[in-house]
């Protein structure tokens, strides 16, 4: 949809689908009444079996399809979706999300105040409800992301103010900053991916913006379901990778302490109360047969460092501040 801002900057927004035909009326019908006109969707669907690219293709004929052959996960649908973009900014949309109608709008002007903010993070309220699902991401001394936000009332975020990271859910970057830092990582495949890209964001010193106009209804986890074997899994694997691939060493060994904590709280949270032992251990032992591969990857990630010692350590969440804010939302 390239309307007639030709002056204005266009913007790719990615949706990725895996058989979920149910949910894209109401998110593919919020994108076509955007007020902000100058953008193209990119559909990429991982194999569904429930015809979601022939309703696309039926109902929404300013999309453009992605067709892949077998599910390469949200990492791998969204890579798709970024080699054949054409926009100025990146945005991601998950497809069991509904975007205000100037949601566009207020992202893509909250760029101009600053050539330092290298993405945005939106409002994210649960659907349904007032409570937020995320109005940013931030980190624990355990290198670990966590949501902002999360299960407060939507107005108690009214102000934008910097965070250091974004739920991608619903988020835009800058083209310039994934130019330099890079995209999504293919080996994440799903969870734990947009932990991976703010820490390398935050590190290399871009600034992440929270546009509380921009705000996006999120019917959480309506695509792989909240505590499914295969979100443990991901959640187990994934969240090792981003410790060793992001963390600078002489910090890996200051928190050292935190990260058992956090990896002993997750144990007992998934094996001992959920009965997840499965996918759990499984997700833990294949986490460390891929640590060479990671490796590799953080040498490239620690030249992108530019923050010093002192300005992550004073940003960093206290990992038993974390750990008390999740008690009190177990369910």
């Amino acid at each position: 949809m390239n309307g007639n801002a030709i002056s204005t900057p266009l913007v790719s927004i990615i949706i990725v689908n895996w058989n979920g035909r149910s949910l894209l009326d109401e998110c593919l019908s919020a994108l076509d009444a955007q007020t902000y006109r100058n953008f193209e969707v990119i559909f990429v669907d991982n194999g569904s079996q429930d015809d979601s690219l022939g309703f696309v293709r039926d109902n929404f004929p300013f999309v453009i399809t992605v067709a892949l052959e077998s599910n390469r996960g949200f990492t791998g649908g969204n890579i798709a979706g970024y080699h054949v973009a054409k926009g100025d900014y990146i945005a991601l949309l998950n497809n069991d999300a509904s975007p205000c109608e100037r949601w566009l709008e207020y992202l893509v002007t909250a760029f101009a105040s600053d050539p330092c903010i290298g993405f945005c993070s939106s409002k994210i309220i649960i659907a349904g409800t007032d409570k937020v699902d995320s109005v940013g991401d931030t980190f624990t001394t355990a290198f670990t992301g966590t949501k902002m936000g999360e299960y407060e009332s939507e107005c108690k975020f009214y102000e934008r103010r910097l965070v250091p990271g974004a739920c991608a859910a619903a988020v835009i970057y800058r083209l310039e900053m994934l130019d330099q830092i890079g995209f999504l990582d293919e080996d994440f495949f799903f969870n734990h991916e947009d932990t991976d890209l703010n820490l390398r964001a935050w590190l290399s010193g871009w600034k992440c913006l929270f546009v509380p106009e921009a705000v996006v209804y999120h019917k959480v986890s309506a695509s792989v379901g909240e505590l499914s074997d295969t979100s443990v899994y991901y959640f187990s694997r994934n969240n090792v990778w981003v410790w060793i691939k992001n963390t600078p060493s002489y910090l890996i060994f200051r928190y050292f302490p935190h990260r058992i904590i956090y990896e002993l709280s997750s144990f007992a949270f998934f094996c001992i109360k959920k009965g997840k032992w499965g996918p759990f251990l499984r997700g833990k032992m294949d986490a460390i047969k891929k640590i060479p591969i990671m490796l590799k990857k953080r040498k490239q990630v620690q030249q992108l460092v530019r923050l010093s010692r002192c300005e992550i350590e004073s940003s960093l969440m206290p990992i038993t501040k974390y750990l008390l804010g999740r008690l009190q939302n177990v369910k």
